[in-house]
């Protein structure tokens, strides 16, 4: 298996953005439902608006990245941006909301994978 990731070009760093960007989505589609279904302060149209499309970019740069596509690169520069407008809008809303705080949290270190790629 390690080998076959080699032969594909998938770097360690590769891969530790492959599996950032994974468990953000899980995490960033699991605080949309959240914000949707909390109403109120929770379903900020700028908040939803992000959640929704950092959902999007980060599984199009994981599918870049997965088959060693030139274009992975650039969308993980993207995924730093839509990470850190993500994070930002949460804790705008609310720092002390856990679920927003994790999310946060899951965009910084998503980002952080993203920038040691050379972005």
């Amino acid at each position: 298996m390690e080998e076959e990731r080699n032969q594909l070009g998938i770097s360690p760093q590769m891969r530790e953005a492959i599996t950032a960007t994974s468990d953000c989505y899980n995490v960033c589609t699991e605080t949309l439902n959240y914000s949707l279904n909390g109403g109120g302060y929770l379903a900020d149209e700028q908040l939803l608006r992000a959640l929704i499309d950092i959902a999007e970019v980060l599984q199009a740069t994981q599918n870049a990245l997965l088959r060693s596509s030139e274009l992975g690169v650039m969308l993980a520069a993207v995924t730093v941006e839509a990470c850190e407008n993500v994070a930002a809008s949460c804790r705008r809303l609310d720092g002390s909301d856990e679920r927003l705080a994790a999310c946060a949290e899951m965009c910084d270190e998503t980002a952080d994978a993203c920038r040691r790629l050379g972005v």
